[in-house]
């Protein structure tokens, strides 16, 4: 359960260490503790907090919502960080507003950070939430589509800009990607509760729990199942940003890491906080949000996360989705794999 009235260890400490200098402390009306030194007539000037700007990936859904656990609990300012969340849509690039200067980071799969880098774009990933990606592929269960092969005399509904990625998978499974309509549609999954097409890409802790919550029988089967072990929401900044403010980043990363263990541990606290903070803007539905945290979790801590920490990156991952990508004709350029991603800072934050 996450609350914002308990004391923090650094509180603790400080308060203590008031004590022993002979401090006076008090209890204000408000419930917060104020100290001064014995004879000093006002307290010292609060410590400006630096900001760091986020801009997510979608919408301030419960896939976010360590994000929002951690700024909730205060694990930002007690790094001396004033942290801004901006909501993601789908006219929002946060590639672009990354390179631009017009905020400092963002998220993406880890393969339009490899994209990215492949063009020249001077970014880099430094974590991510979700190391297995929620996309998946997903079909009423009684139609039995749980493999590339199956899909074989079948329409599939998806995302515009998939379709060369879901053909280089199909062939890398052995089937014939000419076996196979591909139809573009958005994000509303009725597609295929309609029997508009057989099967649907999507998130499937999103849309796939939406169609489940909603009483219809569909299996969801992530893409880490199908041959694409992508990364899912992967922190991404400017390389040059991440070499000018490495201790900024080192504690941002620790405050949100807090906040991810506190999601994990709770995931259905942490998606009814989401729920109560940005219902109005996104019109979710609660028991969706709850069941949505409640799948993510294996996604984001199994992996190697379970080995090395929450919000870790590696170069298995990176590698397997370039090769994938080449094969697919979406990266065209040469990557250094090295070039794409750091792990210096979330070892500086500590986790393991």
């Amino acid at each position: 359960m996450f609350t914002s009235s308990r004391l923090s260890r650094r509180e603790f400490l400080l308060r203590g260490g008031a004590v022993a200098a002979g401090t006076a402390v008090a209890l204000s009306a408000g419930g917060l503790v104020t100290a001064s030194p014995a004879g000093a007539s006002r307290a010292p000037a609060t410590k400006m907090l630096e900001k760091v700007t986020f801009q997510l990936g979608w919408l301030k859904l419960a896939q976010f919502g360590g994000h929002f656990v951690a700024l909730q609990n205060g694990y930002f300012k007690d790094e001396g960080i004033d942290a801004v969340f901006l909501s993601g849509g789908d006219n929002i690039d946060g590639l672009t507003l990354v390179e631009s200067g017009q905020v400092d980071m963002a998220d993406a799969n880890g393969s339009d950070i490899l994209t990215a880098v492949s063009k020249g774009i001077p970014i880099k990933s430094f974590g991510t939430i979700y190391q297995s990606t929620p996309n998946a592929l997903m079909a009423l269960t009684k139609n039995h589509l749980t493999t590339l092969s199956s899909l074989k005399g079948k329409t599939v509904g998806l995302p515009n800009g998939e379709q060369q990625l879901l053909q280089a998978m199909l062939k890398r499974a052995g089937a014939d990607p000419s076996d196979v309509k591909l139809v573009v549609v958005g994000t509303d999954p009725s597609v295929l509760t309609s029997g508009q097409v057989d099967a649907y890409l999507g998130y499937g802790t999103e849309q796939g729990l939406d169609m489940q919550q909603a009483g219809y029988d569909v299996t969801i089967v992530y893409f880490d199942k199908l041959g694409d072990p992508d990364y899912g929401n992967a922190y991404f900044s400017k390389s040059s940003y991440l070499e000018a403010n490495p201790d900024l980043v080192t504690a941002w990363l620790k405050a949100d890491l807090k906040g991810w263990k506190d999601f994990c541990a709770d995931p259905k606290a942490a998606a009814k906080l989401t729920w109560d903070l940005y219902h109005t803007q996104t019109q979710a539905v609660l028991k969706n949000e709850e069941a949505s945290a409640t799948v993510s979790v294996p996604l984001i801590n199994g992996g190697d996360a379970a080995m090395h920490g929450l919000l870790w990156v590696d170069s298995k991952a990176f590698t397997e989705v370039y090769e994938l990508y080449k094969t697919a004709g979406i990266i065209t350029g040469n990557v250094d794999i090295p070039d794409v991603y750091t792990q210096k800072f979330l070892i500086a934050a500590g986790d393991k």
